[in-house]
């Protein structure tokens, strides 16, 4: 028998852990690195040539919605084909567990407003043989999966299905609810939930209920989630995410509050370096630096990508931050919001409250999409590659407001734009922000999103552009923050860096080689009712490998393996019976 199952040979390893990279090999077996270094020897069923390319540790992406598209894309592609081998589900508060069977549909149409996950590709692809938050982790055991999943408990689903929707969005809990939410959050953790996740921004959240109303957890009791977060002190594990500021809803103190009474690591959300908002990033920073001095311990994650928005009216909803806009994201279907375009009233109201720095942390202003496909539709045709304020001062200076409507109406919502100033490219602030000791790389959104938003491709852009573009940081702190302090925030065992004991997650690339399309996704037709969406495709990255079996190669091209697992923050005993089917109990 062989000594290894996979030896890669020769490569320039970069182990996570901030260490100088070195020349060296790598022996797997059974998923797990068991000799790294100069020299190894023994036979092999798979030796890899990694001459002049960097070994990494796979990325591991803390902030993505992938809780639907697992279903049908098991490798979470946008994420995984650039290096992700473990991703964190239940975000933002938004998930499907737990779940009483009447709530189901509705818990999808939350998904499809909230994260623009196809209605229609969940209805296909969900099952729902789960009711319980347990029986939704064993439901992700059987689920193939080709990258490692952490799922945290979205608070969304929790509050109703202990309170009701109607009571979660409109009172604190009682007493009893109160109590029977640590239950849920205990018997969650008990089957290797890794935390709870939030959103708490009031009525200031671009992630809207399918009603057009703010989310329950974006207005729930203060006390109910200090509640929540007691019992990550009475375990003593765990972590929590908290979408708690985004530019124009700052709730940044609600982070060190649940820090305080949990007294475990909060992922606060977001820091974004926007050149509208200059400061924005600075008191994040500081927000955090002021949680470190309390002995708290809080990270802030980046939105620091040189990401882009791609879209047809018809599914943008970023603008909801201003209401008149919601009127159009709700309007209903496609001749609804022609409709809704076209009526002179709304433009009105539109032009009567619509400013420019308004949008600013929404993508960027209307003034600055770019038209990208105008249908076909004289007159607009001839300004494809034109921002919508060229346009309108082209034809005769007229608001924006109309022009924009107009390309809207006339190519019935089928138009296609694209805006890009959602965040900076300011080298020197980005680098502040990525360098700073408590920030981790990402907010991917991966698997949310679709038809405008890729994603994934924040690890991919942050080696080009910090690392060989600007040099403004090294390979070695790159690694160390796509991969081992996400794991140290999220409790994982034995990921987030390459040594001896750890699991085999890694990758390969061409440094040199190393890229993806820039300002331009493809449209891939693979959801299961054969709708579409945004991909961003990665070059130079020769191959990926989760526990040991690869999963890609040449970027794109998937093995057909699926060995990702379910992971927990409760070490190696936890993960060992995240591996294995276990019994429920009815309620």
């Amino acid at each position: 028998m062989p000594k290894f199952d996979t030896l890669i040979k020769g490569g320039t390893i970069v182990d996570g852990t901030g260490s100088p990279r070195f020349v060296g090999d790598i022996g797997i077996k059974d998923g797990i690195i068991t000799d790294i270094g100069a020299g190894i020897s023994g036979d092999a069923s798979d030796v890899i040539d990694g001459t002049g390319k960097i070994v990494a540790p796979g990325v591991i992406d803390a902030h993505t919605h992938y809780d639907a598209q697992l279903h049908w894309d098991p490798y979470a592609t946008n994420s995984g084909w650039h290096g992700t081998t473990t991703i964190g589900v239940g975000n933002c508060g938004f998930g499907f567990a737990p779940c009483h069977p009447q709530d189901r549909e509705r818990y999808m149409q939350m998904m499809e407003t909230t994260e623009q996950v196809p209605v229609n590709a969940m209805r296909t692809a969900l099952g729902w043989d789960w009711v319980s938050f347990p029986e939704w982790i064993e439901h992700l055991k059987r689920v193939p999966k080709g990258v490692n999943v952490a799922s945290y408990v979205p608070l969304n689903p929790l509050l109703i299905y202990v309170m009701g929707l109607e009571a979660a969005k409109s009172r604190p809990a009682t007493a009893e609810e109160r109590e029977r939410m640590k239950q849920e959050l205990h018997a969650a953790m008990d089957a290797g939930a890794i935390g709870f996740g939030f959103s708490y921004q009031g009525e200031h959240n671009t992630h809207i209920d399918c009603d057009g109303t703010p989310m329950p957890s974006d207005t729930m009791s203060r006390e109910d989630i200090l509640a929540l977060a007691e019992v990550l002190r009475e375990r003593g594990e765990g972590s929590i995410q908290a979408l708690v500021d985004t530019p124009g809803a700052r709730f940044g103190e609600i982070a060190l509050e649940v820090a305080r009474v949990s007294g475990r690591p909060v992922l606060h959300n977001v820091v974004i370096v926007n050149d509208f908002l200059p400061t924005y990033h600075e008191e994040v920073l500081a927000l955090v630096d002021k949680a470190r001095e309390e002995g708290l311990e809080i990270f802030t994650q980046t939105l620091t990508t040189r990401g882009w928005n791609e879209f047809k009216p018809m599914d943008w909803d970023i603008w909801n931050i201003i209401p008149e806009f919601r009127e159009f994201t709700f309007a209903g279907d496609r001749a609804a919001k022609v409709a809704k375009a076209a009526d002179e009233n709304y433009r009105t109201r539109l032009r009567n409250v619509y400013r420019p720095e308004l949008l600013a942390p929404a993508g960027g202003p209307l003034e600055h999409y770019v038209l990208n496909d105008a249908c076909g539709v004289a007159p607009w045709n001839q300004y494809e590659g034109k921002s919508v304020g060229e346009i309108a001062a082209a034809v005769g200076n007229r608001p924006t407001i109309d022009v924009f409507m107009d390309i809207v109406v006339d190519t019935n919502a089928d138009s296609d734009f694209l805006v890009a100033e959602g965040m900076s490219f300011d080298d020197e602030k980005v680098a502040q922000v990525l360098k700073h000791p408590f920030t981790i790389p990402g907010t991917s959104d991966g698997g949310a999103h679709v038809k405008f938003w890729a994603g994934g491709q924040y690890s991919t852009d942050a080696i080009i552009w910090m690392v060989r573009e600007t040099g403004l940081m090294t390979l070695e702190e790159m690694h160390y923050k796509l991969s081992a302090v996400p794991a140290e925030v999220l409790g994982l065992h034995n990921r987030g860096t390459l040594a001896a004991g750890q699991a085999a997650d890694l990758f390969i690339y061409d440094y040199e080689a190393l890229d993806y399309p820039r300002l331009k996704y493809e449209i891939a037709h693979d959801l299961p009712d054969g709708d579409w969406r945004r991909v961003c495709k990665p070059q130079g990255i020769e191959r990926v490998m989760v526990n040991g079996e690869t999963t890609f190669v040449n970027g794109t091209e998937c093995t057909g393996a699926t060995p990702g697992r379910l992971v927990g923050s409760g070490g190696a005993d936890m993960d060992e019976q995240l591996m294995h089917p276990m019994a429920i109990a009815a309620e």
